[in-house]
C-alpha cells in the first residue's frame, strides 16, 4: 500500500522529498505505527520505576517502563503485538490526531535531536519503500511465502 501511495503521489521519476510527506498518509501511518510498535526511546535508554507509587489517583508499579505501557495500551491500541498502520487512519484515509510524539520522551527527557530524527527517518522509510521492492523471501522447493517472525530480533544500545 505504501509503495503504492508513493508511485501514485511521487511518480517514478524522482524521489520522494519531505514536501511530500502531507500527500502521503498512508506512509505516514506506517512511519507513527512503526514508531510505536517498535519504540527507540525504552531500548536506547530504559527507565522504570524503582518503587510502587501513585501519582494523581494512578496506581505505578514497581518496574514499569512507562514507554512499553504508552505503546501497548490495548484501549489506545487495539491487538497492540501487531503490525497495523491503519491504525493511524480515520475511515476516510485521514491520519488520526496519535502523532506518536511520545516515542521520543517528555519534559526535560525529551530528545534534543527529536526534530532532526523525525524527518531523517521518515525520509529515510519513504526513500526505502520507493526506490526496492520489498515481500517476503520465497521457499525454494514450495514457492511458498516464508512467514516473518516479529520477535526474531534483538533491541539494546549498540557499541
Amino acid at each position: 500500500k505504501a509503495q503504492e501511495e508513493i508511485d501514485n503521489v511521487v511518480g517514478s521519476y524522482r524521489l520522494p522529498s519531505y514536501e511530500d510527506r502531507p500527500s502521503l498518509p498512508y506512509v505516514e501511518a506506517l512511519y507513527r505505527e512503526v514508531h510505536r510498535w517498535r519504540p527507540v526511546t525504552p531500548n536506547g535508554a530504559p527507565r522504570a520505576t524503582v518503587r510502587d507509587d501513585v501519582y494523581k489517583g494512578y496506581f505505578i508499579p514497581k518496574g514499569n517502563n512507562s514507554s512499553t505501557a504508552i505503546t501497548r495500551n490495548e484501549d489506545k491500541y487495539p491487538d497492540p503485538d501487531s503490525f497495523n498502520p491503519e491504525r493511524f487512519l480515520s475511515l476516510d484515509g485521514t491520519l488520526t490526531d496519535d502523532t506518536v510524539s511520545y516515542v521520543f520522551g517528555f519534559g526535560r527527557r525529551t530528545c534534543p535531536g527529536r526534530y532532526m530524527a523525525d524527518k531523517v527517518v521518515w525520509l529515510m522509510i519513504v526513500s526505502v519503500l520507493a526506490t526496492f521492492n520489498i515481500s517476503k523471501a520465497r521457499d525454494e522447493e514450495t514457492g511458498n511465502e516464508i512467514g516473518v517472525d516479529p520477535d526474531a530480533y534483538t533491541d539494546g544500545t549498540a557499541r
